[in-house]
This record gives C-alpha cells, sequence and structure tokens, in this order.
C-alpha cells in the first residue's frame, strides 16, 4: 500500500515495468534521453507512453489512420533521434492510504478514520476513454497535484460523515460488514425500507443517513438468546443494530461516487473506498470494554448456572433411562428365550424335512449320472469313429496330391534341366565359336610376339657369353680341335697357379682319351 504519490525518472524504458511494480506509490516516470542516437524506440506493456518531437508532444498514427496521443506497446521504428518517449505512465490500480485524524462524531467525540483507496490513471482506448486524459493527468493534474486534492477531498467526506454519526455507530462504517445477521434481527419491513433508503442515496448527492433514521422506531427483538449473547440495555443495542446496518457499504459507495465526479474529468477513476479501521478515544474504549466485560460476565454466570442445571437434569434422566433400560432388558430376555424354544422345533421339523429332499435329490441325481455317462460313453465313440474315418479320407487325398504334386515337380525338373543344357551347349558352341574367330584375327601378331620373344632371348645369351671370361672361341667345328683348345687353356691355368686342379685332371684325362681313341682307329 502506498502512503504518497511521486514521479521518478528512469535511464531506459527497459526496467520501467519492474519499477512499476516494486514501487508502490509510483505513478509516472520520465525516461532520459539515451546516450547514443538510434533510429528506434520501444514502450513496454502495462503502462500509457506518451512520445514527444524536440519536447511537443506526437501522435501516433494507427494503419486506419486514427490518431492517438498515447503510443501502443512494442517496436516503434524508423523514428529520428530526436523522437523518444516522454513519459511512461502505470496502468495498474494503486491503493494509496489516507488517514483521517480528529474527526469529530455527533456527540463531538474525537475519532480517527484509516481509509485505503484504490483508483487508477484513465485513458485506456478499449475501454471506450479518451487517450487525451492521460496527457490531462501528466501535463495538468501530475502525482503530487492528484495526491493533495484526493486528500482534501477525502478529508472532507469523512469528516461529514463522521460528524453525522455517534461514537456508537462510527464503528458500522468500516468496509465488509455483511447484513445477514441484521436481517434476523430486524423486521423485514422495516430493513427492507432502510436498504431502500441506502439505494436512493446511492443514486442522489446527499451524503447517508444514520441507520436509526431509517429503522426508526421499529422495535429490535429481543427474543434470542441472551445466553449466548448476553442481557444489556435496549439503547445499547439499538446503537449496536444500527450501526452494522449504517456499514452496509453505502459510505463507501456515496463517497467513490463523489470523488469520481471530481476526478473522472481530470484523468483518475476511483475503483473502491475502504475503510480499514476507526479508532475512539482511549477512555471511551476502555469504558465501552468495562460495559462488554459486564456483559460478558453475567452472561459467563448464567451460562454456569443453567450447565449446572442441565447436568443435574441429565443425571437424572439418566438413572431413569437405566432403570427403563433394565426392565425392558429383561422383558426382551425372556421373550427372547421363548423365541429361541420355538424356532429349535421349526429348526429340528425343517432339518428332518431337509434330510429327506437331500436323499431323494442324491438318489435321482445318481441315475441322472449314471445314463448321462452312458450318453457320452456312445457320444464319444461315434466321435472317435467319425474322426478316424475322416483321418484316413484326408490322409489318401494328401498323399494322392503329394503324388501328383511330385510329379509335376519331377516333370517341370527334367524340362528346366534339358532347357538348360541346350542352353548351355549353346552357350558352349557361341564361345568356342567366338574363340576361334579371336585366334584367327590374333594369329599372326601372336607370331611376331613369338619372334620376338625368341630373338630377345637370343640377345640374352650372346650377352651372357660376352660377358663370360672363360668363354674359349674356335674356328672350327672339330669336336677334337675343340677338346685340345678347352684342355689346353685349363692347363694353362693350373700351371700358372701351381696347383692340380679337378679340371686339370679331367682335362688331361679328356687328352689322353682323344689320343688313345686315334692309336687305336689307325690300328684298325
Amino acid at each position: 500500500m502506498a502512503t504518497a504519490l511521486y514521479s521518478d525518472e528512469i535511464a531506459s524504458v527497459d526496467a520501467a515495468t519492474e519499477r512499476f511494480s516494486s514501487d508502490k506509490g509510483l505513478v509516472l516516470l520520465r525516461p532520459r534521453r539515451p546516450c547514443c542516437a538510434a533510429l528506434y524506440f520501444t514502450i513496454p506493456s502495462g503502462c500509457y507512453a506518451l512520445v514527444s518531437r524536440h519536447g511537443a508532444d506526437e501522435e501516433y498514427i494507427y494503419p486506419d489512420g486514427t490518431k492517438s496521443i498515447v503510443w501502443p506497446p512494442g517496436l516503434h521504428y524508423p523514428h529520428p533521434p530526436w523522437v523518444r518517449v516522454s513519459n511512461l505512465v502505470t496502468h495498474q490500480a494503486i491503493v494509496l492510504d489516507l488517514p483521517v485524524k480528529a474527526c469529530k462524531t455527533k456527540d463531538n467525540v474525537t475519532v480517527n478514520i484509516d481509509i485505503a483507496l484504490a483508483f487508477r490513471i484513465m485513458g485506456d482506448a478499449e475501454r471506450g476513454e479518451d487517450p487525451d486524459l492521460v496527457r490531462k493527468f501528466v501535463h495538468e493534474l501530475k502525482p503530487r497535484g492528484l495526491e493533495q486534492q484526493l486528500r482534501d477531498a477525502q478529508d472532507e467526506a469523512v469528516r461529514a460523515l463522521a460528524r453525522s454519526l455517534k461514537h456508537t455507530e462510527i464503528y458500522g462504517i468500516r468496509s465488509g460488514e455483511n447484513l445477514k445477521h441484521i436481517r434476523q434481527s430486524v423486521a423485514g419491513a422495516s430493513f427492507d425500507a432502510a436498504v431502500e433508503s441506502i439505494a436512493e442515496e446511492k443514486q442522489g448527492d446527499a451524503p447517508p443517513t444514520p441507520a436509526t433514521d431509517r429503522l426508526g422506531a421499529t422495535p429490535i427483538p429481543t427474543h434470542r438468546d441472551e445466553t449466548l449473547v448476553g442481557r444489556s440495555d435496549k439503547e445499547d443495542r439499538d446503537a449496536a443494530m444500527a450501526a452494522t446496518a449504517a456499514g452496509v457499504d453505502a459510505v463507501s459507495d456515496y463517497m467513490k461516487r463523489r470523488l469520481n465526479r471530481q476526478f473522472m474529468p481530470q484523468g483518475v477513476e476511483i475503483l473502491s473506498i475502504m475503510i480499514e479501521s476507526c479508532r475512539l478515544p482511549k477512555e471511551i474504549e476502555s469504558q465501552m470494554e468495562e460495559k462488554t466485560k459486564v456483559i460478558s460476565k453475567n452472561a459467563q454466570q448464567r451460562m454456569f448456572h443453567s450447565a449446572n442445571m442441565q447436568n443435574t437434569r441429565m443425571e437424572e434422566e439418566v438413572v431413569t433411562l437405566l432403570q427403563t433400560f433394565e426392565e425392558t432388558k429383561i422383558r426382551e430376555e425372556t421373550a427372547g428365550i421363548e423365541k429361541i424354544n420355538e424356532e429349535k422345533v421349526k429348526l429340528n421339523d425343517a432339518i428332518a424335512g431337509a434330510q429327506k429332499s437331500v436323499a431323494a435329490i442324491r438318489e435321482e441325481a445318481s441315475s441322472k449320472i449314471q445314463k448321462l455317462r452312458a450318453e457320452n460313453s456312445l457320444d464319444v465313440q461315434r466321435i472317435i469313429s467319425r474322426k478316424e474315418e475322416a483321418i484316413a479320407t484326408m490322409k489318401a487325398e494328401a498323399e494322392k496330391e503329394a503324388a501328383q504334386l511330385q510329379a509335376t515337380a519331377k516333370l517341370e525338373a527334367e524340362k528346366k534341366l534339358a532347357e538348360a543344357s541346350l542352353t548351355a551347349e549353346k552357350n558352349r558352341a557361341n564361345a568356342s565359336r567366338v574363340l576361334a574367330n579371336a585366334e584367327g584375327v590374333v594369329a599372326p601378331y601372336l607370331a611376331k610376339k613369338n619372334a620376338h620373344i625368341t630373338n630377345l632371348k637370343q640377345i640374352d645369351v650372346y650377352r651372357s657369353l660376352a660377358l663370360n671370361q672363360n668363354l674359349i672361341l674356335c674356328d672350327t667345328d672339330d669336336n677334337a680341335a675343340n677338346l685340345v683348345a678347352v684342355a689346353d687353356s685349363i692347363l694353362s691355368d693350373s700351371d700358372n697357379s701351381g696347383h692340380l686342379s679337378r679340371s686339370a685332371v679331367m682335362a688331361q684325362l679328356s687328352l689322353m682319351n682323344q689320343g688313345s681313341s686315334g692309336l687305336f682307329l689307325r690300328a684298325d
């Protein structure tokens, strides 16, 4: 609850929602000029926004061509840097505490009254309100002016109200009092007349009159349970009932209606007025408290006396009831024993009849069971015979069908194999023909390739012979001459090394063999 209304500056519009929710009495925010120029600006939800161009208010133009001094929330671009948000006014309702002190009642008793007033700033186009009311509030009324006017108007209304009531009726103007117990206590016609009087005062301008004037001299019934509420003077009961009847929200409705007539043209709507508490001087409160204590003490004594009387009557009634219950118990036990004997006789007769019925039922059931068993055996045998016959028929049909399927499958398999063999032979013949044609085409090329390979191998052989240091060349094809030349070379190598090798020995043997063979030829 706010105790004062004020405005403040803010660095950025982004923090406006948080400031309005945390500061209860904050009504108006003025964003500072940003340090860097931007071609756009944003407006948060939950508040009215006024935009200025070089200090003058700028109107927002909707797509349908209508204009409004209040800009809608969201992002607005492009705009030059000198077009910015100048004022932000909260949408939310504000509860303001307005205590009124030292009010004089009709009997000149000083009373302090605490009042809470809820209001909001008007200008919502969706509710059919004029957005220019926001500009009027910002530039003309302002938060401090609104607070002062509210305090002055509320102070005047409350003091006038207190002056029209006595101090015994002042508690009845508190908000939230219901009328249920008044309807139960006051005669219906008088109460309805009082409510109609309140309704007429709501429509008019005059302040509400005290409830005692409305109710007139109608006597308040005193047949309620005084054991619980206590006994007091008739004037006290009348004053208490009238004070409660005066607080049926007619006072707060009257003040709200009166304030709205004053502040709605300035852009402020009063939502509700709550009279929270009324405080009388300590001396008067003590007197009323003592009077209430005496009443409560007398009621307590009467309640204790009534409780003792009730306890005595209850004890006597308990003894009487116990005696009555004992007599009734004895009578019921006797009647119960007689009833039990009668029921036992009936039970024995019923048991005998039941045993006979059970024997008859068992005999009849046994015969039926034997008959059912014989019929079941015959049915089972017939079913088994039909089953075996059906199985044999199905087996024969299955074997026949299987033989047919096997013969058909075999025929199809042989046919497929014959076709596959014919296709394979055709493919082999085509392959042989293709190979023959290919060999005929490449035969000259293969002969040239083989001759070339042979020449390369001969060249390799000649190269190896040329690189062999032990090769001996002869200019004759005579084997004897060639053998002599080879042996001479081997023996020459052996003489140079001074060692008789195996090759030298073989060379000597070859020469001796050649010489001996020449001798044998001459002898012949």
